[in-house]
């Protein structure tokens, strides 16, 4: 590693340390969370200077961040404790804050500029608020809502959970299945009503959150249990026990030849305002594997990502901007970030290799759901998901939406990512098995059911992907 890059880490190193120490008598503004998902024009202004760009998956997302979708655009922000803010077309929001207060709480506050958003907390202490102009909104732990914005008044849906209309005379709750609407221009004049609405980015909002429910569990299998992140890593790939390393990670695809594939091949460096450069990697399982762990060079299994340290919240206070290489094949240069010129003409955003900003699919491996085609009035069906599979000589993998997919008041039959796998000996690691010094094993399930019935027809692996999982949908 460069002298450069040693005292650039260092130094984000120890700025991190020193945030998290003065935590105890002040609040700390180094937060990053992830941008989690794209799909569409989506843009991005990260207060580097450059003003609006395209997005990119995987992007952190910093105080201070602005996001505007176009209006074919959604994206996805995910939060430590898994809670999402999601935009729909036409929307503009803004990172106000994104804190840590001295007791350890992360306070997060948004302002929408215009359109319509979701967003879903998990339970725990964490602080979520909107600001729409004038009008602001709490919203509590385990709720669910959907804001609109317009010049002429803020409407929001409240389908699970509780939100509090501030700066009132009175206190003001609005609770599960009702629907609050305020004067854009006077918060003071406002009304609450029974019942929500159907909107039409409803089944899209949804079918995002059972991707995230149904693989974010590690259940028995080795590596972390719960992280941001980790539904994209049970998805796209598995963990595997390695001698000298503990469980690894490695993606689906390759068939074994990960040993001539560069972790550090396809992404962008970004620069941020007070951390210089980081990392932002163009795969769609690309967050944790690039700024938690480190990468290292497997004989007969080639490169596999390293968790470290994952008992309890293991990723807390260990995000790193530049890569991390526990161990690399003789010759292997490890990637460095741009040098830091100065001035007007420094290069702010420096990709490399071809960076799709939806997210670049490593051939063999599984392909991204297209989750926009639940919503109506927009191109239906995948990401090229028949032509993608039989190029791999192999069935479908993804489930078939049903007509009922296209209303969001239809009870969905299917689901337009694949299914967990439910048994065991189901070879080859594209499907649910996974390498072990170059020898495929038993398949495992990394999800836990609360999927309903799904029908994947085609299957992975060639078979019909039947799951009849409890819980149904909420």
């Amino acid at each position: 590693m460069s002298q450069r890059l040693r005292f650039q880490s260092a130094a984000l190193v120890a700025a991190f340390w020193v945030a998290a120490s003065i935590g105890a008598i002040a609040d700390s503004h180094v937060r990053i969370v992830r941008l989690s998902s794209i799909e569409g024009d989506v843009q991005i202004d990260r207060g580097s200077g450059e003003g609006l760009q395209r997005a990119i998956l995987n992007t952190p997302i910093v105080e201070g961040t602005r996001l505007v979708t176009g209006e074919n655009g959604l994206a996805e922000v995910e939060f430590e404790n898994e809670s999402a803010l999601r935009l729909t077309g036409g929307s503009e929001v803004k990172f106000s804050d994104l804190l840590l207060s001295d007791s350890g709480t992360k306070i997060n506050q948004f302002r929408v500029d215009k359109g319509l958003v979701y967003l879903e907390t998990a339970k725990g202490n964490d602080v979520y608020r909107v600001k729409v102009g004038d009008t602001s909104l709490l919203v509590h732990r385990d709720s669910l809502i959907r804001l609109s914005a317009t010049p002429a008044q803020v409407q929001v849906a409240v389908f699970k959970g509780d939100v509090q209309l501030e700066n009132q005379a009175e206190p003001v709750s609005v609770h599960k299945k009702e629907t609050l609407t305020v004067d854009a221009q006077d918060p003071s004049k406002y009304a609450i009503a029974k019942g929500t609405e159907i909107e039409r980015f409803d089944a899209w909002n949804k079918e995002r959150d059972d991707y995230r429910e149904t693989y974010a569990a590690n259940e028995g299998y080795g590596g972390p249990n719960l992280g941001y992140g980790l539904q994209d890593l049970n998805y796209y790939g598995n963990f595997f026990y390695a001698g000298g390393y503990g469980y690894v990670w490695q993606p689906y695809g390759f068939a074994g030849s990960l040993v001539n594939w560069n972790p550090y091949c396809n992404g962008a460096w970004m620069f941020y305002p007070g951390l210089g450069y980081t990392w932002a990697s163009a795969y769609p399982w690309g967050w944790l594997p690039y700024h938690y762990g480190s990468w290292a060079y497997i004989n007969n299994t080639g490169w596999a990502w390293v968790p470290g340290r994952y008992n309890g919240r293991w990723y807390a206070n260990n995000f790193v901007t530049a890569p991390r290489i526990t161990r690399a094949p003789a010759g292997w240069a490890v990637p460095t970030a741009p040098a830091l010129l100065g001035g007007a003409s420094a290069p702010r955003t420096v990709t490399v290799g071809t960076v799709s900003p939806g997210g670049t699919v490593i051939p063999g491996g599984r392909i991204p759901p297209n989750f926009a085609s639940v919503v109506p009035g927009r191109a239906a069906g995948f990401a090229d998901p028949v032509r993608g599979s039989a190029a791999l000589g192999r069935g479908g993998i993804f489930a078939v939406p049903t007509n009922s997919m296209a209303s969001p008041r239809g009870g969905m039959q299917g689901h337009v990512f694949a299914p967990p796998m439910r048994g065991i000996g189901v070879a080859g690691p594209e499907i649910g098995g996974f390498h072990e010094g170059g020898r495929s094993t038993g398949g495992m399930s990394m999800g836990h059911g609360g999927m309903g019935t799904s029908m994947g027809h085609g299957g992975m692996g060639g078979s019909g992907g039947h799951s009849s999982g409890g819980g149904g949908h909420k």
